[in-house]
């Protein structure tokens, strides 16, 4: 990871009861964030909550928007091993492709639904916080190279396409829509018809979807 500004830069807990006033600090952030948002969110409310002293606090985090970038790689991370655990389970057992990118996108979709307040206000907040955006785009980079590769892998069953202009369409397209309905929350959709609606989008745009007929399959 690049070298974060001083204004983030954080000393990084070893032993055991360092990680838990760690933890026990950046749970008390989430927790003002969602319930009071991101002003009330000050670095004093943030140790109260947590049960530590202020300068406990300040060994590891010098200001609020440290916390919330460090908020925001945590939540980042997680994210990614959900998706690393979705990757292994679906090839535990043979699937066609159509049922892959159900599986992938019901995937992603409910790792979004997963705590989604806290999510809202990270997406709210973190693009005012430059090592914040680092952070997410570390792991939104990392995925893209977990959709790259299995585009590339499955691609004779596709229509033409470019793979690195198909891992940024579909990326970006998935990403912006669950995004999305996490900031409008229309009431329409729910988990279920958003996954059915994305899963057909991304079917159609590789050619599976009615649209298109995959290279190599008789007509």
């Amino acid at each position: 990871m690049p070298a974060q500004p001083a204004e983030f830069a954080r000393k990084l807990p070893r032993q055991e009861r360092a990680q838990h006033t760690v933890h026990s600090i950046l749970r008390a952030t989430a927790h003002i964030l969602k319930t009071k948002g991101f002003a009330a969110c000050s670095t004093n409310a943030v140790a109260r909550r947590a049960g530590v002293s202020i300068g406990s606090l300040y060994q590891y985090f010098p200001s609020k928007e440290a916390l919330v970038a460090a908020l925001a790689e945590e939540h980042a991370k997680e994210g990614y091993t959900l998706l690393l655990e979705t990757i292994r389970t679906a090839g535990e057992q043979p699937r066609s492709i159509e049922a892959l990118v159900r599986h992938y996108i019901g995937a992603l979709v409910r790792l979004h639904a997963n705590d989604p307040e806290l999510h809202r206000v990270l997406m709210e907040q973190v693009p005012t916080i430059r090592s914040g955006v680092v952070a997410m785009q570390q792991v939104s980079n990392q995925s893209a190279a977990l959709v790259r590769a299995w585009l590339e892998a499955h691609r004779d069953q596709f229509r033409e396409l470019d793979v690195e202009v198909a891992t940024y369409v579909l990326v970006t397209a998935v990403e912006a829509v669950t995004h999305l309905r996490l900031l409008d929350r229309p009431a329409q959709l729910d988990t279920e018809t958003l996954v059915a609606e994305l899963s057909q989008l991304v079917l159609g745009y590789l050619g599976l979807g009615g649209q298109h007929r995959p290279r190599g399959r008789p007509a």
